[in-house]
């Protein structure tokens, strides 16, 4: 069921609030969408997207989980899952949720890129190479991103 007139209006303007910088407003903004409604992916979504910005790693973890779960054909929902783990738990934690839906995402370029990240991190050095390389024949324009990434060093240094 899609949402309606008043929750539409206040999803967009969560995201509104969310571009502004203004996390605390989007979230008041959520809570006024009705109840029945809030559990729907789009409102979910939004919800995992102020987490990120507010830093509330457990949150998101719970909101990435149940989304992954309710829309597993979705790879960014477990991208998410994965950022999350790794600030809740480890980067270890974090690759091995990756790695699991590597399989079922095999064309996933920010999978695989994300994989490349917590593969070096991890000193998975070997296999960090293999999906930065998956990543870009994915998604040419990774490259670029992937000269800032700080968790690529340890792979760059051993080139």
């Amino acid at each position: 069921m899609p949402l309606e007139d008043d929750n539409q209006r206040r999803l967009v303007a969560a995201q509104g609030f969310l571009e502004l910088g203004l996390p605390l407003d989007a979230n008041a903004e959520l809570e006024e969408i009705d109840a029945d409604m809030r559990n729907l992916p789009e409102v979910l979504a939004m919800r995992l997207e102020i987490y990120r910005v507010l830093g509330r790693w457990e949150l998101m973890q719970t909101v990435a989980k149940r989304l992954s779960l309710g829309e597993p054909h979705q790879p960014s929902w477990i991208v998410s899952l994965a950022e999350a783990t790794r600030e809740v738990e480890s980067a270890e934690a974090a690759y091995e949720i990756l790695q699991k839906a590597a399989e079922s995402h095999p064309n996933a370029a920010n999978l695989h890129y994300k994989l490349a990240c917590y593969g070096a991190v991890v000193g998975d050095i070997t296999a960090a190479k293999h999906h930065i390389s998956r990543a870009f024949e994915l998604n040419k324009a990774l490259r670029l991103q992937a000269l800032d990434e700080k968790d690529l060093r340890a792979m760059w240094d051993t080139l």
